[in-house]
């Protein structure tokens, strides 16, 4: 039995996922870097076959999404491309691997982008943000001294976002008690020359930034589609901090935050299903 693939050519990284044409097994996914010619997309296509001791003559045919997919053409390596509306992609990805009928996708990429997807409905885009991975390297240059995506969240595991960040826990006026002190007051409230923030605390409060902007985001977007889950994949899905951080947002929000398996890869699945049920 021949594979279908699905590839999701992002911004940032590309995600690649195979499965067997009955759609009944999926094949250990790859992500590389990003890429922008149809030969980098050959050569992608020529390794994931290698590690998984393929050939291209293994594939039927490629499903390919994402905002860099204008660039791999008609074929790879003689392997046909159809090529799948992303946000359809993301959707059906999510449901799929969240096992959840309905509910507001959050994509944590290189921006993010929120989409309603329901079984059997078509998706409803509802708006992107800029804030996400993007944010992370840029600032992490400037904040922490390094735009390594691997080296920046090594520092926000060793730091202590409460060094940079002013919470509640603060604050000493009357009200306080009413709130909870883990709540963030202002970001980078502390970042001044006489706090002495170091890089590790820096890079903490950074990434918490980025969770708390994409968790309020997921509630106001539950919140204007009268739902109650937010289904969170993509690339940052699993940044340090993310559990506790979206428990906090299920505690005082109610809105709860369901994690798609295999987050980064969300899409590129999806593109697959998607694909198969147009057979």
């Amino acid at each position: 039995m021949k594979l279908i693939l699905g590839l999701d050519a992002g911004t940032s990284s590309t995600k690649l996922m195979a499965m067997t044409e009955d759609g009944k097994r999926f094949i250990t996914p790859m992500r590389m870097g990003p890429m922008s010619s149809h030969k980098s997309f050959c050569a992608a296509l020529s390794r994931f076959a290698a590690d998984n001791a393929m050939t291209e003559e293994d594939f039927a045919w490629i499903a390919a999404t994402g905002g860099r997919a204008t660039h791999v053409g008609e074929e790879i390596l003689g392997v046909p491309v159809r090529r799948m509306n992303e946000i359809e992609a993301m959707a059906a990805g999510a449901l799929r691997f969240s096992q959840q009928k309905k509910g507001v996708v959050v994509n944590m990429g290189t921006g993010t982008t929120l989409v309603y997807a329901e079984e059997g409905k078509q998706p409803e885009h509802i708006f992107g943000s800029a804030v996400g991975g993007g944010t992370l390297l840029g600032l992490g240059s400037r904040l922490a001294g390094t735009s390594n995506y691997t080296e920046l969240l090594f520092l926000a595991g060793k730091g202590d976002r409460r060094r940079a960040d002013l919470s509640i826990a603060d604050m000493d006026f009357a009200d306080v008690e009413s709130l909870d002190e883990r709540l963030t007051l202002s970001n980078f409230g502390k970042l001044r020359p006489e706090d002495n923030v170091e890089d590790k605390d820096a890079a903490a409060a950074l990434v918490n930034l980025i969770l708390e902007v994409v968790g309020t985001e997921a509630m106001l977007a539950c919140r204007a589609k009268n739902c109650d889950t937010a289904i969170v994949v993509g690339t940052l899905a699993d940044l340090p901090g993310s559990d506790a951080v979206f428990a906090l947002f299920e505690q005082l929000c109610g809105v709860k935050f369901v994690k798609a398996g295999m987050p980064s890869f969300v899409t590129a699945a999806g593109a697959l299903l998607r694909a198969m049920e147009q057979e």
